[in-house]
């Protein structure tokens, strides 16, 4: 990390809840824009909003896959201060009670490889209902 630009895109990218709980789910494995979407509840568009700011900052890896974009955290990051903020980050994460709901959401959707928009967002919505009854 050479500039006071770059370490701005790192912070700016860590700046919100969206983007910390992809990490957070990331930290486990790849998943797919779809899986994301159902994870977390949101909308296509604003799911890859917050990949693009997370790849642009150098946080994420992609791979294509047919129609299906796959992403997953870098192994290294562009300099030792990334490194560590990353380090410090990831390991922050595992620890919020908050996250438990989207890592169990990501290991089924992993494990029955659920990767088209209805599917995941089918998953989200029983898995509401049954917190009701």
């Amino acid at each position: 990390m050479d500039t006071l630009l770059e370490m701005e895109q790192l912070f700016k990218a860590l700046a919100d809840s969206n983007r910390l709980r992809i990490l957070a789910v990331l930290q486990s494995g790849e998943l797919c824009v779809c899986q994301l979407m159902g994870i977390l509840g949101l909308s296509q568009s604003t799911v890859s909003k917050h990949l693009s700011i997370l790849k642009e900052a150098g946080l994420l890896e992609e791979d294509q896959r047919g129609k299906r974009t796959f992403y997953a955290l870098r192994k290294e990051y562009a300099s030792p201060v990334a490194n560590g903020v990353m380090r410090a980050t990831l390991s922050g994460l595992k620890g919020i009670p908050e996250l438990a709901e989207d890592h169990r959401l990501a290991q089924f959707m992993r494990e029955f490889r659920i990767e088209t928009v209805e599917a995941a967002l089918n998953v989200r919505k029983k898995r509401n209902l049954l917190r009701v009854l």
